[in-house]
């Protein structure tokens, strides 16, 4: 099996999934792609010129979120998405808020065309500004059994707050003692540090 990921420095969404597949064990060549790149010729892999992308044996799949569902099928162990119908959706819950009301209103490509008029230093405060607020929200609804996000095991609810998080902090945002202490429980687990990957 010959798996790549497409990926670029600093991407949230790229590191989710190379998250994934190093929790997995899942061996996988990273290809680095450019800011140049994803407005030409990685069209051509993902039309939408966003990462990240993983092809699987030719197969390209785009968008974190499916790209992290379609391994979780695939490759079922170690479990990602909780045990009970119950857990799964809270888990897909948090995700979703991560994804779509944390994560898509910040992005770069967003903020380019709905604030034109903001420098790029202006863009990270607001970004990170969002990311806190959004982040301020969610926490009231997760770690609730345990230190980790949902439920008593990691899982890729996680991965999402803990990705998005650190994104934050990249912004020059203030650490946070909820999410610190969130980040601090997850990585007291061996196989989660080993997996997490590195800016």
């Amino acid at each position: 099996m010959e798996v790549s990921l497409y990926s670029a420095k600093g991407s949230n969404s790229s590191e989710r999934v190379e998250w994934v597949l190093n929790f997995k064990g899942i061996r996988y060549d990273r290809i680095e792609i450019s800011s140049d790149e994803l407005t030409t010729t990685y069209l051509d892999i993902n039309p939408f010129g966003y990462v990240p992308s993983l092809c699987v044996d030719g197969s390209v799949f785009s968008e974190s979120m499916a790209i992290i569902e379609y391994l979780e099928e695939r490759f079922p162990n170690p479990n990602l998405f909780g045990k009970s119908l119950n857990e799964k959706t809270h888990i897909r819950r948090v995700c979703e808020y991560v994804n779509s009301s944390i994560h898509s209103p910040q992005n770069r490509t967003v903020l380019r065309f709905m604030r034109p008029e903001l420098d790029e230093s202006s863009k990270r405060g607001l970004r990170g500004d969002w990311i806190m607020r959004c982040l301020e929200k969610l926490s009231i609804s997760i770690c609730c059994e345990s230190g980790f996000a949902v439920g008593n095991d990691f899982s890729v609810a996680d991965i999402f707050v803990a990705s998005i998080y650190k994104k934050a902090l990249q912004h020059g945002c203030a650490r946070n003692g909820f999410y610190d202490k969130h980040l601090m429980y997850i990585r007291a687990n061996d196989i989660v540090v080993v997996s997490e990957p590195q800016a």
